[in-house]
């Protein structure tokens, strides 16, 4: 594909970021929906914290990368 061929390595960081910290939201919304159902397991308070707040940094962190880049036309 040619555009892939001409695409800026700061799209390529961002979408690689956003899409992982897509990808670990659904991931860990389908482990706590499984273990919910069991009731067997409790994760601990800042387990939690840290597995809501990673997937939401991750898709800032690819928005804020985009947005400088595109800002300095690179």
């Amino acid at each position: 594909m040619a555009t892939e061929k001409n695409t800026k390595p700061y799209v390529k960081l961002a979408g690689t970021l956003a899409s992982l910290g897509l990808g670990i939201f659904f991931i860990e919304r389908l482990v706590l929906s499984e273990l919910n159902k069991n009731g067997t397991m409790h994760i601990d308070g800042t387990v939690l914290s840290i597995l809501v707040i990673a997937p939401i940094l991750l898709i800032l962190a690819g928005a804020a990368i985009f947005m400088f880049g595109k800002m300095r036309r690179l």
